[in-house]
C-alpha cells in the first residue's frame, strides 16, 4: 500500500501509557527510560504493497526492518529482545503480531493506522495494556 510511503516523526506529546506497555512486554527500567526519551523518525517504503522496509532513526540507534506480509520473521528489537513477527495489512492498518522467539513472555500487537490526514497512529497492545503514539508525516 503505497499510501504508507513516507517519513514520519513521533509527536512527543502524543505518547499515552508507553512506560506501562514497555514494562508489560519485559523492557528493563533503564531501557524504558531511554525509550521514553527518544523521538523516532520512521521511514516506510513499499513498492508493491507486499514487501515493506521500515527504517527507524533515533539518537540511540538506527533499526531497519524489512518484511513481506504474512511471512514470519525473526526480529531483534531495539532493546535486544529476540522476537518473531508477522505483518498483515487490514484496510488502512499495518498490523504486526510479535511473540518472543523462545516462547517465554507476552506477545504484543502493534497497529500502525494510516489516518485521513496522512499521519500514523500507533496502537500497541499486550494483554489488557494499551499504549498509543502519533507519528506526523514530514
Amino acid at each position: 500500500m503505497a499510501q504508507f510511503n513516507g517519513t514520519y516523526k513521533l509527536d512527543p506529546e502524543s505518547s499515552q501509557n508507553l512506560d506501562e506497555f514497555m514494562k508489560a512486554i519485559g523492557v528493563s527500567e533503564e531501557m524504558r527510560k531511554v525509550g521514553s526519551s527518544l523521538i523516532p523518525e520512521v521511514t516506510m517504503e513499499t513498492a508493491d504493497g507486499n514487501h515493506f522496509k521500515m527504517t527507524t532513526v533515533t539518537a540511540f540507534a538506527t533499526v531497519v526492518v524489512e518484511f513481506n506480509l504474512g511471512e514470519e520473521q525473526e526480529i531483534t528489537t531495539a532493546d535486544g529482545r529476540k522476537t518473531k513477527s508477522v505483518y498483515s495489512l487490514e484496510g488502512n492498518t499495518l498490523k504486526q503480531v510479535e511473540t518472543p522467539s523462545d516462547g517465554n513472555g507476552p506477545s504484543a500487537t502493534y497497529e500502525r493506522i494510516l489516518k485521513a490526514d496522512g499521519n500514523i497512529e500507533m496502537v500497541m497492545t499486550t494483554g489488557s495494556t494499551v499504549a498509543k503514539r502519533l507519528y506526523k508525516k514530514l
